[in-house]
């Protein structure tokens, strides 16, 4: 693994590329740059996933409860900040791509088969997908990031956390003058 492997809030896209001998690649677009990485689309996903303390299954797991069965589901990436992903097709196909919704400026229909997608940075590519199974994708994409905000929000008018940051405060006190005594 490469530092650069990890990606952020600049990744825009993870296209899958075969070199001479056959072995699956990813070109790693960012804002700014782009380059190779070693590792196949759906491994450096993981590896993400991973580094920021969930899994491709983890993530797949709370899309489905949180959308319901559905095939191709976006995935969180990075609650905090926002960064939800999905697949082209199904993950385990090698010529999925991964696209960052947060990115996407605009798409529009090739022909039946096929959409452009053009990126906030003027960035543009081509994927195999009907204009329709695409923008399906990018709504899911976008119900995932509303719903998970709702329960975010809830949870957080529900739980009074200026208690418990009294408690905490309260028993480290307590526990340093246990300490002393």
């Amino acid at each position: 693994m490469h530092s650069d492997d990890i990606m952020s809030s600049e990744t825009m896209l993870y296209i899958p590329e075969f070199d001479a001998q056959g072995n699956l690649y990813t070109r790693v677009i960012e804002r700014h740059y782009e380059y190779v990485s070693k590792l196949a689309p759906t491994k450096l996903i993981d590896y993400n996933l991973r580094y920021f303390g969930s899994s491709l299954r983890g993530a797949f797991d709370g899309s489905r409860m949180i959308l319901g069965k559905l095939n191709q589901n976006p995935i969180v990436v990075h609650e905090q900040s926002s960064i939800i992903w999905f697949p082209s097709k199904s993950y385990v196909r090698p010529e999925c791509k991964w696209f960052a919704v947060h990115h996407i400026k605009d798409y529009q229909a090739v022909d039946k088969k096929n959409t452009k997608v053009t990126f906030l940075n003027g960035y543009e590519d081509c994927v195999d997908l009907s204009i329709r199974s695409f923008e399906n994708r990018v709504q899911r994409a976008f119900l995932l990031k509303y719903k998970l905000e709702k329960r975010t929000k809830n949870l957080l008018v529900q739980f009074d956390q200026g208690k418990v940051f009294q408690r905490v405060a309260n028993n480290v006190i307590f526990e340093d003058e246990a300490e002393k005594g």
